[in-house]
């Protein structure tokens, strides 16, 4: 989506020489930054960095709303914003309010019942006495957060999908291709062994978990309503319980056949919860987004011999995305002035951050 969403805001800095409040990163020559601001509403921790517009590298971060060490003494950076993300950013002497896009200053911001973070690109050609150039080089810097609960696409680089509706295709492709008559692998594995035939005494395919699943936690992000044109006044727009859109598992390489892995899963998610999103006087736009949790687990094809009991592996091990069941880990969240062109954009968050199966 157009708003950088992204795996959390777990960001892997060097930092620079400065007083112990900031720690800065390697950096290459930049015109624009990026100033990202973001709120834990559960553990009231801040986070402020400065990054390249262009590369994403980290420039500079506390753990804090402001920065006003070494080269930002001239050029302090802060934000002031509430639990909405409204409020305003001030570079230098100049106070700018979350919103209004500027020839310096242009931000959007994101909010929900956990988090709200702000992104502005900030121009560097009105910050003359912003010499980046004198930070040197010194020990990597620590996140500020384990796992940030609202994360922007550039966190994580994304992969953006242009979809057009909400029923993905699921995966079950693997049998289909086997049609070659007598050399048919069967994938009724609990049917064969009800047969007393040796005719229907065939190889079948079948998926089995590798190991443990090696288990972790991904995101599917999808923008839940058309964008609304804010104006001059303040606005809001819905997302209705009665509009629940079904999400499917999906995997990363032809599969015999779904399989839960024993963790706490389903084939399909069907969710729906009133949310209400509001914008400001000269947001460009607001919209509801949903963030679907899938537990990632890997798996492997095995070809079953029913009538000796032998099993052998087939292909190469692979991941299968399955969404949790009652909806656990999954919320919306509202966005401003990087919604989408229209209902159904989404992009995945698969960074493997937050190992484990489905947690409330």
């Amino acid at each position: 989506m157009a708003f950088s969403l992204a795996s959390l805001f777990i960001l892997a800095p060097l930092a620079f020489a400065m007083p112990h409040d900031v720690q800065v990163g390697e950096r290459t020559p930049v015109a624009t930054i990026d100033v990202r601001y973001r709120h834990d509403k559960t553990t009231n921790k801040h986070a402020l960095a400065i990054l390249d517009k262009e590369t994403h590298q980290v420039l500079a971060r506390v753990c804090d709303k402001s920065i006003s060490s070494g080269p930002f003494s001239t050029v302090p950076i802060s934000v002031d914003a509430d639990d909405q993300a409204t409020g305003t950013i001030t570079i230098g002497s100049r106070t700018h309010r979350i919103g209004h896009r500027s020839r310096q200053v242009d931000c959007w911001s994101m909010y929900n019942s956990h988090a709200d973070t702000v992104t502005c690109h900030v121009s560097l050609r009105h910050l003359p006495a912003l010499d980046l150039d004198a930070l040197a080089h010194s020990t990597p810097a620590p996140p500020c957060f384990d796992n940030f609960p609202l994360v922007e696409q550039s966190d994580v680089n994304g992969t953006a999908y242009n979809a057009t509706q909400y029923e993905f295709a699921q995966h079950e492709i693997g049998n289909e291709g086997l049609d070659n008559g007598e050399d048919q692998l069967h994938s009724h594995p609990t049917l064969r062994a009800r047969q007393g035939s040796l005719l229907f005494c065939r190889p079948y395919r079948e998926a089995r978990l590798v190991g443990d699943g090696n288990p972790h936690q991904n995101y599917f992000h999808v923008q839940m309503t058309s964008l609304l044109r804010c104006g001059d006044g303040d606005c809001e727009i819905q997302y209705e319980t009665g509009r629940a859109e079904t999400f499917s598992w999906s995997a990363s390489a032809s599969i015999a056949g779904w399989i839960s892995g024993g963790f706490a899963v389903e084939k399909t998610h069907s969710h729906a919860e009133a949310t209400t999103c509001n914008g400001k006087p000269g947001d460009i736009h607001v919209c509801v987004w949903q963030k679907v949790a899938h537990t990632a687990y890997t798996v492997q094809n095995w070809i079953v011999n029913p009538c000796n009991n032998d099993a052998k592996p087939e292909g190469e091990p692979f991941v299968i995305w399955s969404p949790n069941a009652n909806n656990v880990g999954s919320e919306y969240y509202c966005v401003r002035n990087t919604c989408r062109a229209g209902k159904g954009d989404n992009y995945w968050d698969k960074s493997p951050s937050i190992p484990g199966g489905p947690r409330g």
